[in-house]
């Protein structure tokens, strides 16, 4: 299985996302960058790990391949704050993903609504993976400047019994998602770093959806309620943010 890292960035104010990766691929042109994503918006805050560190504004999100641990020096130099893991993404799975991505960006145009957000029962939080008016207020903000797919990140910490509970959850998942262009793109473990520690962190998971707007289609969803309800709620422990 091929070790990946994943970051977490805060970079200093005098340079961008996009120019941080021009210098990331000029500095190491060997390592490869999987997905490259801003953060915008928790949808679910960590009360369980690393809270202090995690709940906090971040600019950029990287999943990077490559035979270094760290990122160069040169590039270093412009992060103040960084957050990483390292993690086991199944071969399969990372081949599959430039084709799969591709194709789930070109398909999102065409993918269905159900009218869940027509009249939504809304609760004060979206800390239940549910729509809340916060949530509401997001979407209509980012669609007025982004209207196309987006990716969500969920680190995940499992109680007791319950991986498989939420093994249940993501097949359950697969059709909920997919009637709405939503569909998880990388998935993997989080393994020990280099000198042996472990992150309390379990797994994570990259999902793509055609839009806020189908994300949010989806919270709003009596289906989707149901299986949040039965399978992940009582056993999974989730940590999301959104991110174009």
């Amino acid at each position: 299985m091929p070790l990946l890292n994943f970051y977490l960035l805060r970079l200093k104010d005098d340079i961008q996302p996009h120019t941080f990766l021009a210098h990331l691929q000029k500095a190491d042109p060997s390592t490869k960058v999987i997905v490259a994503s801003k953060p915008r918006h928790f949808v679910v805050k960590t009360n369980i790990q690393d809270a202090d560190v995690l709940n906090k504004p971040w600019d950029l999100m990287l999943l990077l391949q490559g035979s270094k641990n760290s990122l160069p020096d040169s590039v270093s130099q412009h992060i103040s704050s960084k957050y990483t893991l390292p993690v086991g993404i199944p071969s399969k799975l990372l081949s599959a993903y430039p084709e799969k991505n591709a194709r789930l960006i070109k398909e999102a145009p065409s993918a269905g609504l159900t009218g869940s957000l027509d009249s939504p029962k809304m609760p004060d939080s979206s800390q239940k993976l549910e729509l809340s008016p916060d949530m509401l207020e997001f979407m209509e903000q980012l669609l007025k400047e982004h209207d196309g797919p987006v990716t969500m990140l969920n680190l995940l910490k499992f109680k007791p019994d319950g991986k498989q509970s939420y093994y249940q959850y993501g097949q359950n998942f697969i059709k909920v998602a997919g009637k709405r262009g939503g569909d998880a793109k990388i998935v993997g473990n989080v393994v020990a770093a280099a000198d042996g520690e472990k992150s309390g962190w379990d797994e994570i998971a990259i999902v793509h959806y055609a839009s806020i707007k189908h994300f949010c289609d989806m919270l709003a969803g009596e289906d989707y309620q149901a299986i949040n309800e039965k399978f992940r709620l009582p056993f999974g422990v989730m940590k999301t943010k959104a991110k174009l």
